[in-house]
């Protein structure tokens, strides 16, 4: 009887046994799962990394109030050129490789591509996506937040809010990508790191604006050079004596009738500033600022049309009037008329539509730069431009936006010919430029490369001046 007993206990503990070892090998396999899919080490990397990110916020929150107490024991750097040094000797030599303000907030760039921005009113200091981090957009979607979208080997950044076309030709970066929003339609032009360097050039000490000197004195430690295409020579902001920006408009002299031009209350209010001084001070941030959006984002937009509808209410869209017969000011105000939470929007500078020359001329459709009538609406228009409707020439005469689809190129229509588009390239001590040439000139003697000055209070002749806008992203 006891012998019967022990065995049927001994059975029952082999049973238990065999049950324990196998919830330890389900237990086990879960544990390995976990590990294996990222549940413990992923978590536990995430943690690391928002440790660190947190740390590094912290110490740049840190370095400025350091900087700050500075100002009273005789600290001499600038704020950024403070917060540089204290980060790269935390982190190591290099690690740090740019420091930059703008409107209150410091942008804080490391070696290893991340980014981190400082508000000084909030005191908040947060991490940037990096655009490799950006959501794909999808043509024919609009996003809701900056994305990326990709062709061949070129990105571009699409603004949140704005849809890339869903038109297959519209699609490559290389031919001219075309996004929209509310109707408007822009092309993205890539540029490059080398590109970006021959457009501008900084100063740590600047220049004087021209006219500003004194108590209302505006310098601008950013200015455009001449390397991006040949041509004319551009000197510093200040100099009266050639081509330059960002700067501003003087008196004309005896031989053009006299008289002020940018500082005059009604030239200057027209275009939305408050005062002489503020219009200096708004047209060196915009620079910045756009200097600051192409080397940030590798690129910026233009407007696939010239503008039409009115000053108030501007568009650039297809068939419409071009806005003409109205002033530099007026249509620098129409330029501005597109700006949103997640753009600016400027009338274009002579060192974008640069750009866009050296982007038409090396991408996509290669045109030339130097005889622009056989893709542009010129005097003398030739093959497909020459374009013919009802027995009537129609190139060599102020036609609608996007009127021909053999006026264009890279998808941006009228880049060439049409009317001359006002940019903000200041000249001499009162004028400003036109560039792109005009319907009723030759198209080898006034290519869209070309330059041509004039009073901006003034119009050359009724209906050939306009002026076409550019998007950055913010």
């Amino acid at each position: 009887m006891k012998t019967k007993n022990l065995r049927k206990e001994k059975g029952i503990t082999l049973v238990a046994l065999i049950i324990t070892i196998l919830v330890l090998l389900i237990l086990a396999m879960v544990s390995i799962s976990l590990v294996m899919n990222g549940g413990i080490i992923g978590k536990s990397k995430t943690a690391v990394d928002k440790y660190s990110q947190e740390e590094v916020q912290e110490q740049i929150k840190l370095a400025y109030s350091e900087w700050q107490m500075g100002q009273y024991t005789g600290e001499t750097q600038t704020a950024s050129a403070f917060i540089q040094s204290k980060l790269n000797s935390i982190y190591g030599a290099g690690a740090v490789t740019s420091v930059e303000e703008s409107n209150g907030t410091f942008t804080v760039s490391f070696a290893n591509g991340k980014q981190y921005t400082y508000n000084v009113a909030t005191g908040v200091a947060a991490k940037v996506k990096t655009i490799s981090e950006y959501p794909d957009a999808t043509p024919g979607t609009a996003t809701t937040e900056n994305s990326k979208y990709t062709s061949g080997t070129l990105t571009a950044v699409i603004p949140a809010g704005y849809t890339v076309s869903n038109v297959a030709a519209e699609q490559s970066i290389e031919n001219g990508l075309v996004i929209t929003k509310g109707g408007n339609e822009w092309v993205w032009i890539p540029v490059s790191s080398t590109e970006l360097a021959a457009m501008y050039e900084e100063d740590s000490t600047g220049w004087t604006m021209y006219n500003t000197s004194g108590e209302n004195s505006v310098v601008t430690k950013f200015k455009s050079k001449s390397e991006i295409i040949s041509g004319q020579t551009r000197v510093n902001p200040g100099d009266s004596s050639n081509y330059r920006e960002p700067d501003t408009l003087g008196n004309k002299p005896d031989y053009m009738g006299g008289g002020a031009t940018d500082t005059v209350e009604a030239n200057y209010t027209a275009a939305g500033f408050t005062s002489f001084t503020n219009m200096a001070t708004n047209l060196k941030d915009d620079y910045k600022n756009m200097i600051d959006s192409v080397r940030k984002y590798g690129g910026f937009y233009v407007g696939r049309y010239e503008l039409g509808g009115s000053v108030s209410s501007p568009v650039v869209q297809d068939d419409q009037t071009v806005l003409t017969e109205t002033d530099w000011y007026n249509l620098y105000k129409a330029c501005k008329g597109f700006e949103d939470s997640s753009v600016y929007s400027r009338m274009m500078w002579g060192c974008t539509w640069d750009a866009i020359c050296l982007f038409i001329n090396q991408h996509g459709d290669k045109v030339s730069l130097t005889n622009s009538s056989s893709y542009g609406n010129h005097a003398n228009s030739s093959g497909n431009a020459a374009v013919v409707v009802d027995n009537t020439n129609k190139y060599g005469s102020k036609q609608v936006t996007g009127y021909s689809d053999y006026w264009k190129a890279n998808n941006i229509y009228d880049i060439a010919g049409n009317c001359y588009e006002w940019t903000q390239e200041a000249c001499y001590p009162c004028v400003r430029v036109f560039r792109g040439g005009v319907y009723n000139i030759n198209g080898d003697s006034h290519p869209v490369a070309y330059r041509y000055d004039y009073i901006p209070p003034d119009s050359y002749y009724d209906g050939s001046e306009s002026s076409r806008p550019i998007l950055y992203v913010k």
